[in-house]
């Protein structure tokens, strides 16, 4: 999953900066509160410019940062959810993201940081479509340590024109910090360049997935890229009701997932309804206690 996702949707925008450029996106707004450390949008919308993908929300509110600077950090939030969660990268985007991460790292340095919410999120990739009913970002910065501290979460998630639907968690959510420094590459790559970008360090303090009765949850380490092929991650893994999990991947008639799963197992440490794993990701794989599974 993209939870990789998990990894980093982070705000942000210069103040003397002007929208993102048009090869880039459209970004519209209904509504705007403007207040003193941030601002209140209804009905965001952000389109490709080639039509493939967009995000619409009902209501997004960013505080954080100035005043002057508070419009142009929410646009580019907003397109970092959609690059985020879509997989959709524009290389028209990454020089103006870059720009806002250094604003954003001057921000976390100084001991500032960003709290966002997007209500009612649509997230469209061609025939594909995310919905999430709440979306909340929120990082920390500080003038003494090295990295900032972050969370994101996914609730009420549901999808349309997605393979394996039934296999996708309904809520996300993840805590982790990343060096302040190593944001505006990561930001370009999220957006634009896919994988050109320096790796991003992340550790990985607690991550969460939910589906019915089937619960994985985690912690560790990962080293980003925007690339969900040139990410790495190792760390503790956690699911409760792995049977659940293995007959949903042999309805969505994902045999070699069944089987990968089903040689998990056999391997894990099972605790009560609880199996647990040391993990691997690498190379788009993931690996298990020594057993890579076959997830593409």
């Amino acid at each position: 999953m993209s939870l990789g996702l998990c990894a980093a949707v982070v705000p942000l925008r210069a103040t003397q900066a002007a929208a993102p450029p048009a090869a880039c996106a459209v970004i519209t707004h209904g509504a705007t509160q403007d207040s003193a450390h941030g601002v209140t949008y209804e009905n965001v919308v952000v389109h490709a410019p080639d039509g493939s993908g967009g995000l619409t929300a009902s209501k997004m509110t960013l505080t954080g940062g100035t005043a002057e600077a508070a419009h142009d950090q929410a646009d580019a939030a907003s397109l970092l959810l959609m690059s985020a969660i879509t997989g959709r990268h524009n290389t028209a985007c990454s020089d103006w993201l870059a720009q806002q991460g250094k604003i954003a790292a001057t921000t976390l340095k100084a001991g500032g940081g960003y709290d966002i919410t997007w209500t009612n999120a649509v997230l469209t990739h061609g025939s594909s479509r995310v919905n999430s009913s709440t979306a909340h970002f929120k990082v920390d910065g500080s003038t003494s340590a090295h990295t900032s501290a972050a969370t994101l979460a996914l609730s009420g998630m549901s999808f349309q024109g997605i393979s394996n639907e039934a296999l996708l968690p309904s809520s996300a959510s993840a805590a982790f910090s990343l060096p302040a420094s190593e944001l505006p590459a990561l930001m370009a790559a999220i957006g634009g360049r896919a994988s050109a970008a320096p790796a991003v360090h992340v550790t990985i303090s607690s991550f969460d997935a939910v589906r019915d009765t089937v619960h994985l949850k985690g912690n560790g380490t990962a080293t980003l890229t925007g690339d969900v092929n040139a990410t790495t991650a190792s760390g503790h893994l956690e699911i409760s009701n792995l049977e659940a999990l293995i007959e949903k991947a042999r309805d969505a008639r994902q045999m070699k997932l069944a089987a990968g799963l089903v040689l998990a197992r056999l391997v894990s440490h099972a605790q009560n309804d609880v199996n647990v794993w040391n993990t691997v990701w690498q190379g788009g794989v993931l690996t298990v206690n020594g057993f890579p599974l076959p997830l593409h």
